[in-house]
């Protein structure tokens, strides 16, 4: 059985930093860790339409080639 004391500490770090509270219990469950991380935003429509044709056409990963370029923004320092 598990002392107060721990329970206790246990409960502050998942409050504290639930999502990686959240990730240690789904590592528990899967045995895997997650290294990427799904985002929600909005372009134009008729950006995403030729940038999803592009990607079809020369077979690439959309999300890849977002993340890319992503990365090429970060180390020009245009994000920071």
């Amino acid at each position: 059985m598990p002392s107060n004391k721990f329970v206790k500490t246990a409960k502050r770090i998942a409050e504290r930093d639930k999502a990686l509270f959240d990730e240690l219990l789904e590592f528990e469950k899967t045995k895997k860790i997650r290294t990427k991380t799904r985002l929600n935003f909005t372009i134009d429509k008729g950006v995403a339409s030729r940038f999803k044709r592009l990607c079809r056409e020369k077979g690439y990963n959309m999300s890849a080639r977002v993340e890319q370029a992503i990365n090429k923004m970060i180390k020009k320092g245009e994000a920071a």
